[in-house]
């Protein structure tokens, strides 16, 4: 079995590795006095002179079993990184409705700063932002040419003219809003 130190650094554990090295070698040595002898052509004589002249079948076995060994060692990490990664999402989900709910509040009461003992709690404005509502109303001046697969739509120039008030058709701004920033003491 692998220890947990070697499989993470992707070595071979020793034993299983000394023994192929070494069943390999045994095999060419016993290949090469065949050859010597006139004989190496005969590959089924090779095959069965290396079967019972060696372990390296033996050898071989025991590297396959490492290699399923590692497989499932992969497969159970795979599962438990798709786990976390629901976790983790889910956790940025619910910090995201806590830190909305927080903007609510100091919105309602009208406090844009909050010290508290762990933390100043500030609400700032945020620009109103680009929405595009067609992109196939957009005029072609604000589509940057590019090889393939099609034109790439240039919002900073689009959100840009929007915010001159220049009436576009297929954008608008929203309304902005409010990004709340908390500074840990």
């Amino acid at each position: 079995m692998t220890s947990p130190d070697n499989f993470m650094a992707g070595a071979l554990p020793q034993d299983t590795q000394h023994r192929l090295l070494r069943q390999t070698e045994a095999a060419k040595r016993l290949i090469s006095s065949l050859k010597e002898a006139g004989e190496a052509d005969d590959a089924e004589l090779v095959a069965d002179m290396i079967e019972g002249e060696t372990s390296l079948p033996e050898a071989i076995e025991a590297a396959l079993s490492e290699i399923d060994e590692c497989e499932v060692i992969i497969a159970g990490l795979k599962a438990k990184e798709q786990a976390f990664e629901t976790r983790r999402k889910a956790a940025e989900t619910r910090a995201d409705r806590i830190r909305a709910l927080i903007e609510q509040a100091m919105l309602a009461t009208d406090q844009p700063t909050l010290r508290l003992t762990t933390a100043t709690v500030s609400l700032r404005k945020i620009a109103p932002a680009l929405v595009v509502t067609n992109e196939a109303d957009i005029p072609a001046r604000f589509w940057v040419e590019q090889e393939r697969p099609a034109p790439k739509l240039d919002k900073k120039a689009l959100a840009e003219a929007v915010k001159n008030n220049e009436p576009i058709p297929g954008a608008t701004l929203d309304n902005g809003g409010f990004s709340l920033s908390v500074r840990r003491k």
